[in-house]
């Protein structure tokens, strides 16, 4: 477990940031995606409808070239680009 890339990718994105993760899918290749939270950089019709309660393991963020939602464990990161 890296709780040091968990932490700098979630401070990034809490921060407005886009953030280039790189990290194990569940099949087990890696890949390494560009997320977001930051509203502004979302489509309108992509955004959330509303806020759930969220496993403090998990990273979620809106896949900007995917233009979609993702969701992967803190522990499959490999990288915080």
């Amino acid at each position: 477990m890296n709780n040091t890339l968990a932490r700098r990718a979630r401070i990034m994105l809490s921060e407005g940031q886009a953030v280039v993760v790189k990290f194990h899918k569940k099949d087990g290749t890696e890949t390494t995606r560009s997320i977001t939270r930051n509203l502004t950089m979302i489509p309108k019709d992509k955004h959330p409808k509303f806020v759930r309660a969220e496993n403090p393991h998990f990273i979620t963020g809106f896949d900007i070239d995917k233009a979609d939602w993702i969701r992967f464990h803190e522990d499959e990161i490999l990288a915080v680009l």
